[in-house]
């Protein structure tokens, strides 16, 4: 009798182990899709969605738990930054993410993957929330913690994208005296370098690099950037994203000339 009560336990885990991993093959199928339907660098809703439904579902068990939770978080960037519109939703998909990151980084605390959509979220969170305000209740601080726990972990993953968020973080963040000191701009260029030392392809770290040469009156290597951001072709896996980086390009390339 215990033999055949094992038995059916065995066959039981492993047909709910079998679903889940259905479940993350279908999500990555529609999140591979994501960039269909797209007019004037939007997606349609539909995609994205029916991805983020599978990966829920596989974040119901633990053997496919991570793997869910980093494409979920994949998702609801790609949600809040190429699918929705209006702010309130954008920070509605960003702060998903943001929940989610917090619980999955103490489950996973050994996850580049894991803390790095964390930081692009919430990153996201706080540029749609307002900078100022977001480097007032400590996010900056969290942000910079994190980029560098990425390059911690693992300083290839995402090509090297633990260095160019924190390059980023630097750029982006303001220096307010006696709250934050850190945010320099030789160092948000010595990350991005670092970033397009190991991924020349990067076409967000590009684009931020550009601005800060920019900015330290750098103009002419600027306009180098941008110019070969520009004649880059969309990646095929990343097609949406990279053309919101060439149009940005175009923009600031008008600007700097």
């Amino acid at each position: 009798m215990k033999e055949i009560l094992f038995i059916c336990s065995f066959i039981s885990l492993t047909i709910t182990s079998f679903s889940q991993k259905e479940e993350i093959f279908k999500g990555i199928e529609l999140y591979n899709r994501r960039a269909e339907s797209t007019k004037d660098l939007i997606a349609a809703p539909e995609t994205i969605n029916g991805a983020i439904k599978h990966f829920k579902n596989a974040l119901k068990s633990r053997s496919t738990e991570e793997e869910a939770a980093v494409f979920l978080m994949k998702c609801y960037y790609f949600k809040g930054s190429f699918v929705e519109i209006e702010k309130n939703k954008r920070l509605e998909a960003y702060y998903k993410s943001k929940i989610l990151g917090e619980t999955m980084i103490l489950k996973y605390p050994g996850s580049a993957a894991i803390y790095f959509w964390h930081l692009v979220n919430l990153a996201k969170w706080g540029e749609t929330s307002g900078i100022m305000k977001s480097a007032r209740e400590g996010l900056a601080d969290k942000l910079k913690s994190l980029s560098e726990k990425v390059i911690e972990l693992d300083p290839n993953y995402r090509k090297g994208g633990g260095y160019g968020m924190l390059g980023i973080i630097h750029y982006k963040t303001p220096y307010i005296p006696f709250i934050l000191s850190w945010p320099d701009n030789d160092d948000a260029i010595e990350n991005l370098e670092k970033c397009l030392q190991i991924n020349s392809e990067d076409l967000m770290a590009g684009l931020y690099y550009a601005q800060v040469l920019h900015d330290e009156g750098e103009e002419e290597r600027a306009i180098t950037v941008l110019k070969k951001i520009i004649s880059s072709t969309p990646r095929e896996d990343n097609s949406l994203e990279d053309s919101k980086d060439i149009a940005d390009a175009k923009v600031l390339l008008a600007e700097y000339e």
